[in-house]
């Protein structure tokens, strides 16, 4: 019983671990047999003793259970059904050294933009704005503050129901959604009920209709749940 729960636990953290094999195994696209032999050994460092193939392979194969319940719950379908997205282009953003947004107030005060995010770190600030602000911006901060800078991006802006906030695994779903499909994220802000993906200009477009068509794919699954014979007749 020790030794299964010890291989569960070490294979669980090595996939954590490796985000490549956590999308694959989302997808459902992985060899398990395959799998487990290139883990095994990774595994029994981890442990420090022996175990067997098989047993990493029944480990793998119940984290890609628990992973299939979590990103595909009806509750997961349910939030992502009842969101919208939006695309905003032409956007960049700017994180500064600095510990209190207030500091920031001078420099902002007056400003116009579609667009206008500040989050707040442990030693930094991240501000993300309309480029032709965030370029009058840097010419008003000290040049010693910035901490990075990226230019030609663009935000893609999910608004979802107040579950979002409860519902584990919904994020998970959009973030393994982009990754599988090759999407960088410059940065994920979340503000309440809406989730703000900073993405480079052309990536923003594809991650876009990426999570158009995942909404629409919610709703199709949803309403087939709610009558089974708009399926059937989806599948006539």
């Amino acid at each position: 019983m020790r030794e299964g729960w010890g291989v569960t636990r070490a294979v669980q953290e090595l996939l954590l671990a490796k985000p490549v094999l956590l999308a694959a195994l989302g997808m459902g696209v992985v060899n398990y047999s395959a799998l487990a032999r290139a883990l095994r050994g990774e595994v029994e460092r981890r442990l420090g003793r022996e175990v067997s193939e098989a047993s990493v392979k029944v480990a793998l194969i119940r984290f890609r259970e628990r992973l299939s319940r979590s990103i595909a719950e009806e509750s997961v379908l349910r939030v992502v059904a009842e969101s919208s997205t939006t695309l905003i282009d032409d956007v960049g953003l700017v994180t500064l050294r600095a510990g209190d947004p207030l500091a920031l107030a001078p420099l902002l005060s007056g400003v116009r933009a579609r667009l206008l995010q500040i989050t707040q770190g442990v030693h930094t600030l991240t501000i993300v704005t309309d480029s032709e602000v965030l370029e009058g911006l840097l010419r008003k901060v000290d040049p010693k503050l910035v901490e990075a800078v990226y230019r030609d991006q663009a935000a893609v802006i999910l608004v979802s129901p107040r579950e979002i906030i409860t519902t584990p695994g919904v994020m998970a779903y959009l973030t393994t959604l982009l990754a599988v499909n090759g999407i960088n994220i410059t940065q994920v802000i979340s503000t309440h009920t809406d989730t703000l993906f900073i993405l480079g200009r052309q990536e923003a477009v594809e991650a876009y209709y990426l999570l158009r068509r995942a909404i629409d794919e919610a709703r199709r699954a949803v309403r087939e749940e709610q009558d089974p014979s708009r399926a059937m007749l989806s599948g006539a």
